[in-house]
């Protein structure tokens, strides 16, 4: 992943070249793929040709994780705070669930942390929520926030239902925009449906 100084590029360089040496194709990744962009030939930021992202430093590592879930590439970055190291000249690793975000119009996007969909007009009437297999009807003009839960799924909360843990969850409207809001940051305007589900073990980190 591209960093965002000198140090952090010099850095990535020699990750890389070391990485060639073992015969492991890597990269450093600008731009970097958003909501609704598919890898693929006529969809988004293409799938890079290399088996391994590198993340060398920045203050968005969100961005690169985001980018090895949606291509399902393992993703080399530093060490987060309270994960001991492993031996000596040894990777260590472990895998993550995220958000997958199935859009209307074919495309795919994933959260590694939260989504959050907030409404577009004044007064955009009620909206219709399948949370697990249970229908509810909600307040459309109040933001739906959608975060992973400790246990792999999805944690929805919202006033006229409170806490729910589920595994997926479909967000129907008949009319208006709605701007969805990926990690913190605006990504897209979206229009209902929209299928929302927990991807255990998608996101795969490599770390030093």
């Amino acid at each position: 992943m591209r960093s965002w100084d000198r140090g952090g590029r010099e850095r990535a360089l020699l990750l890389r070249t070391r990485l060639a040496e073992h015969g492991i194709r890597s990269t450093e990744l600008s731009p970097i793929p958003e909501a609704g962009e598919r890898g693929g030939p006529d969809r988004g930021v293409r799938r890079p040709a290399v088996d391994l992202l590198v993340h060398a430093g920045g203050p968005h590592p969100e961005q690169a994780m985001r980018a090895a879930a949606l291509w399902q590439l393992p993703l080399l970055i530093d060490r987060p705070e309270g994960r001991s190291g492993g031996e000596l000249n040894a990777f260590g690793a472990h895998r993550s669930p995220v958000i997958g975000i199935h859009l209307p119009d074919g495309g795919f996007g994933v959260a590694v942390r939260e989504t959050i969909l907030v409404s577009l007009q004044p007064h955009p009437g009620n909206a219709r929520l399948i949370l697990g297999n249970e229908k509810i009807t909600a307040p459309g003009d109040l933001p739906l926030r959608i975060t992973l839960a400790e246990e792999g799924l999805l944690e929805a909360r919202g006033d006229s239902f409170g806490r729910r843990l589920i595994r997926r969850l479909r967000f129907e409207r008949a009319w208006g925009a709605y701007r969805l809001d990926v990690d913190g940051a605006p990504a897209r305007e979206v229009r209902a449906p929209l299928r929302i589900e927990a991807l255990p073990g998608r996101l795969h980190l490599l770390h030093p």
